[in-house]
């Protein structure tokens, strides 16, 4: 009897060390510790947990696929950016279509952009630079482009339609376009010295061959002097006034260049101020404190101070 007792005793202690043996050596759970309420473990930064909740997205990269919300955001502002520009582009060319007249002629830049004030959200795109009106003539032509279309895949209206182009589909539309002259590098040059002229008729003048001066000619000239003399109290001298003419725009400087007309530099107010060539020999236009008078030939010399 006492030898079954002892032999049970020491299976049972065998069989406790075993166990203690077998949990020091057993390898440990790479598993990661249970998640608190409502997460979803350790191991992750969100999203839907075991216990059916939902997380907070710490890192949106991952939830989207790891393209990354940069990306994400930009495409869905491209494409807002894209349905507005193709919304506002179908409005220009709505809009240049009912100002083109009854033979289709097509409105200038300057008419759009002055009825475009009815349309701000329009007016703004135009102004700020997103859309580019082209001002073209041709009712077939390209009216109106998104900025850059020239250079990548973009919008445009062409004979009032707006649809997605190409750079490759405008180019031979920008090719019938006229080019915008150069802006000179240099200011343009003073106005040709105006040759040294008498004082007083000169009956040996030639009058240029082929120029008709008129009286608006003669008085662009009198025009001028009478104003420069009462403004400054003295009389403006030949070059002063050529260079005026020539600023102006009036036809009159060709014929003092040309001297069709003859600028006599007369000192005081009472005097000649101008004449044309012929009026020497012929009679002819005079333009003097009086206004423009036609006189004879004898009668420009006597008021000229000559007998």
């Amino acid at each position: 009897m006492r030898r079954p007792v002892l032999l049970a005793a020491a299976v049972a202690f065998a069989l406790v060390g075993c166990g203690k043996k077998t949990a020091k050596n057993k390898t440990p759970d790479s598993s990661p510790p249970d998640a608190p309420a409502g997460g979803s473990g350790g191991g992750n930064s969100g999203g839907i947990s075991a216990a059916g909740g939902v997380g907070i997205v710490l890192n949106p990269s991952a939830a989207l696929g790891g393209g990354g919300s940069g990306g994400a955001v930009q495409a869905v502002r491209k494409a807002a950016r894209r349905a507005s520009a193709q919304n506002d582009l179908k409005n220009i060319g709505e809009l240049i279509e009912q100002m083109r007249d009854p033979v289709g002629r097509m409105p200038t830049k300057e008419q759009i952009l002055a009825e475009l004030k009815q349309y701000p959200k329009l007016l703004e795109g135009v102004t700020e630079g997103a859309y580019i009106l082209t001002g073209t003539t041709d009712g077939g032509g390209l009216w109106a482009y998104e900025v850059d279309a020239d250079k990548t895949p973009g919008l445009a209206v062409i004979g009032g339609r707006a649809a997605r182009t190409t750079p490759e589909e405008l180019r031979p539309y920008f090719a019938q376009m006229p080019q915008q002259p150069a802006v000179p590098a240099q200011p343009p040059a003073q106005p040709p010295a105006q040759p040294p002229q008498p004082n007083r008729p000169d009956s040996s003048a030639t009058p240029a061959a082929g120029a008709t001066v008129t009286m608006k000619d003669m008085d662009d000239i009198r025009l001028f002097i009478d104003t420069a003399s009462q403004a400054s109290g003295r009389m403006p001298d030949v070059q002063t006034v050529y260079g005026a003419l020539v600023q102006s725009g009036s036809p009159a400087a060709k014929l003092v260049a040309s001297r069709a007309i003859i600028l006599t530099g007369a000192q005081t107010r009472e005097s000649v101020w101008a004449y044309e060539a012929k009026a020497a020999t012929q009679g002819g236009m005079i333009a003097g404190p009086n206004g423009v008078e036609t006189v004879t030939a004898a009668e420009l010399q006597r008021r000229a101070g000559q007998r």
